[in-house]
């Protein structure tokens, strides 16, 4: 292939291996598993066994319900670092991601067994739960570190080649437009699996948690059945010395001469202080690429902090909200539905289209969108708040005025006008979050792909973090407000994301092949 032809020709994706079809069927399995357990979870901590008009079990009020979900998720996304490590220098990713599925089971198991109503009873409840969420954030941290990178490992060939279509057109078939429509495949079948939301939510309300939890233990089962029956099928990438170290040392020698990584070069190092470093020039290199993704990270933050409000308190708020008979958990899934209509649409029909007409759709482009879709889904939920507080019978106390009648009376207006959010958050991610999982790899150096998919789960910790810290705003008639910052947040963060690193766009093919050239 001609250089002319290179840059002259249409790109297309290669063919998905098996492989590839295989790890995201797990993925399906695994994501109907997790919030089959999740998406229940506010509920079953915020309402009590015997509250009148929403499922529940422990009773301890939505603030504490947001807060356990945020240091849950806080945790399971901490944990990745260390299981990064253990995938890269000990067990390889696929035994991770084997021994991390099955402490998984574990720790649903041990909340199934604890939602019994019998021992809900005899106060099992919340022991049960702290037990099973710590159990649960090891379990998943290793599917959070390993299974990203393994699945671009999986993607086939980094040579170009090139191809006669069966019109006769000659067109190339790109690697990061593969790797692009593997990713795209992998986060339609995540929220296919957060679908289980729907089942899960009538369960809990018609039959008890204990059910919706014994669901979740057999889909992950299911699921874990599924990725090993690929081993054989499987690219698996060499085990190396994980970098995490050698990167710490260089990001200190760093910042103490001005932050410059030239300044951690082994020649430099050896000019100014005699010394000698485990690593050559390209892994600094190498480094300095990996740390452009990882500056995108910074933006991520403020996402995923909204992001957060579909599981904690934008349930609560439907719990305010007139359901007409249908649980106050279920609206969530509109996002899910929305992802997977909107994915397919988006890979066969709008990037193809793009790469037809020859238009760049870059993946800092697409997250930058896919903020921009972020801002009015947070406004709309200012607006619903607003709504609620200006409705009867208990105005800025929903279900906590006489006129309650003793919380089966919420106030009026219809849990329908919280779908547009949903449609929103459902657009936000569909353009935002395959774009960031694929450019924290692409841009990750040989040996870090693990390293910098952990540090992303990282920036999700942190996000969980902050949701802790706004706890005080969970409550009537603080919500409002709470809402509307966010939008405001992540109106600002969009405009100086795009405005700071677009520049990398014009980069990216040079960024790419500067990890890629070995």
């Amino acid at each position: 292939m001609s250089a002319g032809e290179r840059h002259s020709l249409r790109r297309v994706p290669g063919r998905i291996p098996l492989a590839i079809w295989l790890i995201s069927i797990s993925t399906l399995l695994e994501r109907f598993a997790y919030y089959s357990f999740i998406g229940p979870l506010q509920n079953y901590i915020q309402n009590s066994f015997h509250d009148p008009l929403r499922p529940g079990a422990l009773g301890m009020g939505q603030s504490i319900a947001s807060i356990l979900n945020n240091a849950f998720l806080a945790l399971s996304y901490i944990t990745p670092m260390f299981a990064a490590v253990i995938s890269d220098e000990h067990l390889g990713r696929f035994r991770t991601i084997c021994w991390s599925m099955s402490i998984y089971i574990t720790g649903v198991l041990i909340l199934t067994i604890t939602s019994i109503p019998a021992l809900l009873e005899k106060g099992a409840g919340l022991p049960g739960l702290i037990v099973a969420l710590l159990v649960i954030s090891v379990g998943t941290s290793g599917v959070k570190a390993a299974l990203p990178p393994f699945l671009a490992d999986n993607c086939g060939t980094d040579a170009e080649e090139l191809k006669v279509t069966k019109n006769g057109e000659k067109v190339v078939i790109d690697r990061d437009a593969t790797r692009e429509y593997a990713f795209n495949i992998y986060y339609w079948c995540v929220n296919v699996g957060a679908l289980s939301r729907i089942p899960s939510t009538f369960m809990e309300k018609d039959i008890g948690f204990w059910s919706t939890y014994s669901m979740s233990t057999i889909f992950l089962c299911l699921s874990l059945l599924v990725f090993m029956s690929g081993f054989r099928l499987y690219v698996y990438a060499e085990r190396e010395k994980n970098a995490i170290r050698p990167a710490c040392s260089a990001l200190v020698i760093a910042g103490k001469n001005g932050f410059r990584m030239e300044a951690a070069r082994p020649e430099e190092v050896r000019a100014r202080d005699g010394g000698v470093v485990d690593w050559d020039n390209k892994f600094i290199t190498d480094l300095k690429t990996g740390l452009i993704a990882c500056r995108t990270f910074l933006p991520i933050i403020v996402l995923t902090v909204c992001q957060n409000q579909l599981s904690t308190n934008t349930v609560s708020q439907a719990a305010n909200m007139q359901t007409h008979g249908i649980p106050n958990d279920v609206l969530p899934n509109v996002n899910s539905i929305t992802v997977v209509i909107l994915m397919p649409l988006i890979t066969h029909i709008l990037y193809p289209l793009l790469r037809r007409f020859r238009i760049k759709f870059p993946p800092i482009t697409r997250m930058a969108l896919g903020f921009a879709f972020e801002v009015p889904a947070m406004a709309f939920a200012a607006g619903v708040q607003g709504w609620i507080y200006d409705s009867p019978p208990c105005y800025s106390a929903p279900r906590k005025c006489a006129a309650s009648n003793n919380g089966l009376l919420p106030n009026a207006v219809n849990v329908a006008a919280q779908v547009p959010i949903y449609v929103l958050e459902g657009f936000s991610e569909a353009f935002a979050f395959p774009a960031m999982y694929e450019y924290a790899y692409t841009k990750a150096p040989k040996s870090m792909k693990a390293v910098v998919q952990a540090i992303l789960s990282l920036a999700f910790a942190f996000a969980a973090l902050l949701g802790i810290a706004l706890s005080p705003t969970y409550h009537d008639p603080e919500l409002l407000a709470m809402y509307a910052s966010l939008a405001g947040a992540m109106c600002l963060t969009t405009i100086l994301f795009y405005v700071f690193f677009r520049k990398y766009n014009a980069q990216e093919d040079s960024l790419n092949a500067g990890v890629n050239d070995d």
